[in-house]
């Protein structure tokens, strides 16, 4: 306590204190800003098909999705690339069997990366709203 000013004792405050999940928000506030700064540096085609790979799991994000399965079920995972493929195929100049083809690989590998950044924000807000 301190008198100021002939207010008597006051109470001092310390206004450097944090509120309970503050620092888990700038924690995840970082985590974003850095998933956004790679994906800058993304060649065009990749962030035109990351575009409707995002489209696709904002329809899956949902309490109970197959998104959010403990096991992702690997059919769906490819049923989900054979979905945006065909939206994006017109890119593709090869022949030869699709599973082979560098495009949907490239599909795979970016929807297998935005599901893991879902899921991982989506424990995340779980455990600080739980």
């Amino acid at each position: 306590m301190a008198d100021r000013e002939g207010l008597g004792n006051l109470p001092i405050f310390n206004m450097e204190r944090r509120l309970p999940g503050q620092e888990e928000i700038r924690q995840e506030e970082r985590e974003e800003d850095d998933y956004q700064y790679i994906i800058k540096m993304y060649s065009a085609l990749a962030r035109e098909i990351l575009e409707f790979i995002e489209d696709f799991c904002d329809r899956l994000e949902y309490e109970g999705s197959m998104m959010f399965d403990q096991y992702i079920d690997r059919t769906n995972m490819f049923s989900l690339a054979d979905q945006i493929y065909e939206k994006v195929k017109y890119h593709e100049k090869e022949d030869g069997d699709k599973k082979d083809r560098m495009l949907y690989q490239m599909i795979l590998a970016l929807l297998g990366g935005e599901i893991c950044h879902r899921r991982c924000r989506y424990r995340r807000k779980r455990k600080m709203f739980s």
